[in-house]
C-alpha cells in the first residue's frame, strides 16, 4: 500500500462509526502466508481491534480457494456460528450500516477492510504432551460443533484433489527437464512414494465439516495454557475430517516450535488421545491417517514450487539435498501415527 497507514486507516474506519482521531496502531502484525493481506492491532479508545486489508488477487497460483465477496461472506457467517456455539473465536465487527466489511482503494488496488475484536493471549508452538492433548480436545469440539453448520457456498474437496495436482505440476515438469541420470532417478523415486501415499490416501466417502486454519499460529493460549481465543478466518471452507487431523498432527507434534521439523511420536499421541481418535478412526483407517501426515509435509505448495524451482533452474546438487531432505523428513512423519 503506497499510503501512510494510519491515514490509510482513519479514512477506513469511519464506516464502522468509528471517530479516526480516536484510533491509533498498535502494531503491524507478520503475515504468515503468500496471500499480501495486511493486518494491523490497532486501539480505539480503550478497545483493541484486529484490523486486516484483504486483496483479491492474492496468490501467483490457482491451486488456492479464491477469496470471493461471497466466500469471505460466508466464512464471516461461520465464524459468527462458532462464536454463537460458544467456541472462542474472535468476534467479528459489523460496519455502522450493518455490512460484513467495507471497501477501501489505494494506488489502483482495492481492499476489503474486515474488523474483529482483539483477543489477548499468546502463541504457543513449543508443543508438549499437555498442550497436545489440551488442543486436541479443543479440536475434536472445534469438528463436532462444526458438523451443524451447512453451506452451499464452500465447495466439498478433498485434499487429495490438490495433491493429485501438485504430483501432476512435479510430474510434467521432470518430463521435460534435461538432468542428469542420476537426479533424475531420485526424483523418479521420490514420485512412487508419492503415489503410495495417495493410493494409501484415497476413501471411498469422506466426512466433510467446516474447519477454519487452526494451525499454532492461530491459536490464543493464556498463562494457565488454557485455549481463550482463535484469530484467523482466512481458510475456512469444507476439508474431510481425517485430512484435517492429518495436518494438526503435524503442526501439534512440533516441540521445537512452529519452523522446526523435529516432531514428537509421544507429543503426536497425546494429540490423537486428547482427540479421541479411538472413538472415530477404525484401526484399519490409521493406514489412511499415516499416508495423510505424510502428503501433508511431503507434497505441500511449498515443497512442490521449490522443487519445480530447482528443476526449472537445473540446480541440481540442491535438488537432490531438497529430496533427500523431505525423505528423511516422511519417515518421521509416518512415524507420528502408528
Amino acid at each position: 500500500m503506497q499510503m501512510d497507514q494510519l491515514r490509510l486507516l482513519q479514512n477506513a474506519i469511519r464506516a464502522y462509526g468509528i471517530h479516526p482521531d480516536s484510533l491509533t496502531i498498535e502494531q503491524e502484525l507478520q503475515s504468515y502466508g503468500k496471500h499480501g493481506d495486511i493486518h494491523f492491532k490497532i486501539r480505539v479508545h480503550h478497545q483493541l481491534y484486529s484490523a486486516r486489508f484483504i486483496g483479491y488477487n492474492r496468490y501467483n497460483t490457482d491451486v488456492f480457494i479464491t477469496l470471493s465477496d461471497e466466500v469471505l461472506n460466508e466464512q464471516i457467517r461461520f465464524c459468527n456460528y462458532l462464536v454463537d456455539s460458544g467456541v472462542p473465536f474472535m468476534k467479528h465487527v459489523k460496519t455502522q450500516y450493518g455490512e460484513p466489511f467495507t471497501r477501501v482503494h489505494v494506488a489502483g488496488r482495492e481492499w476489503r477492510l474486515l474488523l474483529f475484536e482483539w483477543i489477548e493471549g499468546e502463541h504457543i508452538t513449543h508443543c508438549t504432551k499437555q498442550i497436545a492433548s489440551t488442543f486436541g480436545e479443543f479440536a475434536q469440539h472445534i469438528h463436532t460443533v462444526s458438523t451443524g453448520f451447512e453451506s452451499t457456498i464452500f465447495p466439498q474437496l478433498s485434499h487429495l484433489e490438490g495433491y493429485h495436482q501438485f504430483y501432476n505440476m512435479l510430474y510434467s515438469t521432470l518430463e521435460a527437464a534435461v538432468m542428469m541420470p542420476a537426479t533424475r532417478e531420485i526424483l523418479q523415486s521420490y514420485l512412487h512414494e508419492v503415489e503410495h501415499h495417495l493410493h494409501c490416501a484415497k476413501a471411498e466417502s469422506f466426512e466433510f465439516i467446516v474447519q477454519s486454519d487452526l494451525n499454532p499460529m492461530n491459536v490464543i493460549w493464556n498463562s494457565e495454557q488454557e485455549i481463550v481465543g482463535l484469530v484467523d478466518f482466512e481458510s475456512i471452507t469444507y476439508t474431510d475430517r481425517l485430512e484435517a487431523l492429518a495436518w494438526l498432527i503435524k503442526w501439534y507434534s512440533r516441540t521445537d516450535g512452529i519452523a522446526s521439523h523435529q516432531m514428537s511420536p509421544v507429543v503426536a499421541q497425546a494429540l490423537l488421545k486428547g482427540y479421541g481418535i479411538g472413538e472415530m478412526c477404525r484401526p484399519a483407517e490409521y493406514k489412511r491417517l499415516a499416508s495423510l501426515v505424510w502428503l501433508t509435509g511431503c507434497l505441500n505448495w511449498n515443497f512442490t514450487s521449490k522443487t519445480i524451482e530447482l528443476m526449472e533452474n537445473q540446480e541440481e546438487a540442491l535438488l537432490q539435498k531438497h529430496i533427500w531432505k523431505s525423505m528423511e523428513r516422511g519417515e518421521q512423519l509416518l512415524l507420528l501415527v502408528q
